[in-house]
């Protein structure tokens, strides 16, 4: 991205834009920054780019090339020019851009607009700058026009110095957090409301230990201490019955200037034994001074350090007195009116400014979240976000593909040749895709199932359906671990078949043995070559393989389908790598997989322009994994005994850790986590008949899966690992899994590691150690794994818990990033963000009515800058 945007402002030099050149300078480091200093130079450039001026519907590129032809401009043809600008500036064809600055030749050609070099000084009503419009009848011949420039500033990209009481020290501090602009102020919104009316006297919230409280006293004294090189501000406070102190700490002299004795406060703050720290300060009355009302509800916005919380608040009502009216987030205001909801400018007035009789149970929701104010604004990013998805699901849905249609008695066939009986989920979903697979329309289906639930072969069942009809089909694993199971699994499953008709013409005679192979980064030079020809000469069926499936030298003959195995490893431009390798007849089919079940809510938005099927039905014969929460010396004790018992029942075993070695940084707040290194010698010593492994992410990629196969054949009886076996290979004897530190590991990650084991149709265990007692919320999301065994549930609970870009990682573009709109909160609301913006297309697909021009340019707007990351393509 910063290579993209160097080149980017490289072709804009020359364009007269304030900042423009600080700018291009800043974005020199690029790769130095972090991700925040990053995003705002994104939102930077941006706002920039938008300040190029350019006639209504023109592209960002022809503005470029006409202030590029009026940079030097030919002696203008007034008599023409008049005329056609008048007329044109009448139409609305031209708008007022700023002016460019002129320079050499083009400067001593403005002069005579200066009144004829009368009065040189004198200031010009307009510069005048000749543009020329081509002429398609003979384009040897251009005529100028002369168009009138008067710079026209937008009033949301002006600087937050423009507000009145913000000065260049004040700007400074809010450009540290991103705050740059009056509109970066307007969506600023607070993060709660202190109601001054609900003020009680002192002495009846003193009891209140521990709750926020709001409360009135008369201060009797007020003092600066410095001490242990500290300093602090105390202030003793009463209401005639009850008296407590008051401190804020790390403060500036001055509080007995602040607060002299006498004068009555209203403070908000944590009741504690010993009095206040850092309360808030709602509202000062002194005796004998200036009358200042007492505020009724005083906004609290997000802490800006230097900022002092008065003047930020000030200076964000400013911001929407002054520009709230103007502000657009693109909802058309049929919609508005249908979803029953407020105007976005009352709505900014609401936040900012809450009216003084406001009711209590209001200011309750609203510092809830669950105001109609704060809905509108989740609404207006849930609109955007349904736009996005709908159209890129109708782009989809117009490309062409070879439909496969299933021929024959192929399930039957396939059923019978699998080593077990599938189940009812299966059978429906292998339905679903072969319906798919059938449409002259590309398929994107995701396929969600807990391990263990026969996704592989459901993905089987489809690659067969496929070969059936004489297309190829690659399969894409993240490991190389993960493709030679698929491949042994599926190279099992097609001896078993024998046969297969293959062709369109298919039948008893045109059948014949499928062909798999399998391509990764370790296969030998001379044999890739072959495959790579093979491949594109249609000479091979199924390709399963790692990311070298996405090499550039790799192609295809006919390449029907695209299966990607745990999706969530693979980012999204991977994934259509490889999807744009078809053959040119028709798009690919595309169905990709997770065991890492997907919430509801991103299902409808990460993967939105996907159909889902689910497998939720494990095999018969599969028994609930029993997991149990250990902790101290006593719980490990118990585990590795356990593990013991196992091993010498012919039965193996994980052990999983948060770090690799002691040397990695640990909690910030003392505690010292288990790293595999050293817990690997641990477990050896403890157990010494006991072969123990090691691996993890720091190994070389060779020894790491040379260590899995030896745990895999039974070489070793207990693997000591990090994350990376979340993904691995298939051990149907392993049946105990220990997760050391487990509070450090989120509910998805953790129940996909507990299905590593059990998969060989006995009892099994996960014990999740803890080293210590404990707390509420640690015990309370490793409570919920213990109780259940749902991984949807898990999923949901993990979405509450950690928000979708913790739960899906960074490397998942599709996830959106939003500011007011909450995916674990919000589902109903999306729903019904959805159906509007679905009945919106269907009226416009591509949003050319007058009507939707403002959500053209909030869809550009918000995507363009933060809704999807960097792979979103």
């Amino acid at each position: 991205l910063g290579n993209v945007l160097r080149v980017a402002s490289a072709s804009l030099v020359g364009i007269a834009i304030d900042g423009f050149e600080a700018w291009r300078t800043g974005i020199e480091s690029w790769e130095t920054l972090d991700e925040t200093t990053q995003q705002i130079a994104v939102a930077r450039g941006m706002r920039l780019l938008a300040r190029i001026p350019r006639p209504a519907g023109a592209t960002i590129e022809r503005a470029i090339a006409a202030r590029a032809a009026a940079a030097v401009p030919a002696a203008p043809k007034p008599a023409i020019g008049a005329a056609v600008q008048r007329d044109a500036i009448s139409r609305g064809a031209i708008q007022r851009p700023p002016p460019v600055a002129a320079s050499g030749a083009g400067a001593e050609a403005s002069e005579p607009e200066r009144g004829g070099g009368a009065d040189a000084k004198s200031p010009p009503k307009a510069k005048r700058v000749a543009k020329p419009v081509p002429r398609a009848a003979k384009p040897e011949v251009d005529v100028e026009v002369a168009v009138e420039v008067v710079e026209v500033e937008d009033p949301m990209a002006l600087p937050t110095h423009s507000l009145p009481g913000i000065g260049p020290a004040f700007a400074e501090k809010l450009a540290e957090k991103g705050l740059e602009t009056v509109e970066d102020l307007l969506w600023t919104l607070p993060r709660r409301y202190d109601d001054v009316r609900t003020a009680r006297p002192l002495s009846q919230v003193l009891h209140s230990e521990g709750e926020r409280v709001t409360f009135v006293g008369t201060v009797t004294s007020s003092r600066m201490i410095f001490a242990r090189g500290r300093r602090w501000a105390e202030v003793r406070v009463t209401d005639l019955v009850a008296t407590t102190v008051v401190r804020w700490f790390n403060v500036w002299a001055g509080i007995e200037k602040r607060m002299p004795v006498g004068c009555r406060v209203v403070l908000s703050g944590v009741v504690s034994p010993k009095g206040f720290a850092n309360p808030d300060v709602l509202g000062i009355e002194v005796e004998d001074g200036p009358a200042k009302p007492m505020p009724t509800i005083l906004a609290r916005y997000p802490d800006v350090p230097g900022v002092p919380a008065s003047r930020l608040r000030v200076a964000c009502a400013t911001a929407c007195a002054r520009i709230g009216d103007a502000a657009d987030d693109g909802v058309p205001k049929p919609v508005e009116a249908a979803a029953g909801l407020p105007s976005l400018a009352s709505t900014l007035a609401q936040l900012h400014s809450p009216a003084s009789d406001t009711a209590p149970g209001v200011l309750e929701a609203m510092n809830a979240g669950t105001s109609p104010w704060q809905r509108r604004l989740a609404f207006g990013e849930l609109f955007a976000l349904g736009i996005a998805v709908a159209q890129r699901r109708r782009i989809r849905r117009a490309d062409l593909a070879v439909p496969c249609v299933r021929a024959g008695d192929v399930q039957g066939r396939l059923e019978r040749a699998l080593p077990f009986a599938m189940t009812r989920a299966q059978r429906r979903t292998v339905g679903e895709i072969a319906d798919d697979l059938g449409r002259p329309v590309p398929m994107n289906r995701l396929l969600q199932g807990d391990v263990g639930s026969g996704k592989t072969a459901v993905a089987f069942a489809a690659a067969v359906q496929v070969v059936s009809a004489g297309r190829q089909v690659a399969v894409m694993a993240p490991t190389e671990l993960l493709s030679e199971q698929h491949f042994a699994t599926w190279k099992r499953w097609a001896a078993r078949l024998e046969t297969w008709p293959v062709g369109r013409a298919a039948s008893a005679d045109r059948e014949r043995p499928l062909r798999i192979e399998m391509l990764t980064a370790s296969t030998p030079k001379g044999i890739r070559a072959s495959m790579v020809a093979l491949l594109a000469a249609g000479q091979v069926d199924i390709v399963i393989g790692t990311h070298a499936l996405i090499a550039e030298s790799v192609g295809f003959g006919a390449l029907g389908l695209v299966i990607i195995d745990e999706q969530h490893r693979f980012g999204v431009a991977q994934r259509m790598k490889l999807r744009d390798k078809g053959d040119g007849q028709g798009a690919p089919h595309l169905l990709v997989m997770t065991a890492t079940p997907i919430p509801r809510t991103l299902a409808l938005t990460a993967f939105g322009d996907l159909d889902v099927s689910l497998l939720d039905e494990l095999p018969p014969g599969r028994l609930p994994i029993a997991t149990q929460i250990l902790t101290g010396a006593r719980g490990r004790a118990a585990a590795y005994k356990l593990i013991g018992e196992r091993v010498a029942a012919g039965e193996r075993a994980y052990i999983v850790c948060p770090k690799v070695e002691s040397s990695e940084p640990d909690d910030d707040g003392g505690r010292v986590f288990k790293d595999a290194t050293t817990t690997a010698e641990e477990v050896a010593a403890a157990l010494p008949t006991v072969r123990v492994g090691l691996v993890h992410g720091r190994l070389d990629g060779l020894l790491r899966d040379r260590v899995m196969r030896a745990f895999a054949s039974g070489e070793l009886d207990v693997l000591v690992a990090t994350t990376v076996i979340e993904v691995g290979v298939d051990v149907p004897a392993a049946t105990v899994m220990v997760i050391h530190d487990a509070e450090r590991f989120g509910l998805a990650q953790l129940h996909q590691l507990r299905g590593r084991v059990g998969r060989g149709g006995g009892a099994a265990h996960c014990l999740l150690l803890s080293q210590g007692a404990l707390g509420e919320e640690a015990g309370g999301r490793l409570g919920v794994l213990a109780e259940t065994t749902d991984g949807f549930r898990i999923a949901e609970e993990d979405l509450m818990l950690r928000g979708p870009g913790e739960l899906l990682g960074p490397k998942q573009a599709g996830v959106p990033r939003l500011r007011f709109g909450d995916l674990a909160a919000h589902t109903e609301l999306l729903l019904e963000a959805r159906r509007h913006a679905e009945r919106v297309l269907d009226e416009d697909p591509t949003l050319e009515r007058p009507e939707h021009a403002s959500l053209r340019q909030a869809m550009a707007r918000r995507f363009a800058r933060h809704a999807y990351g960097a792979e979103a393509g």
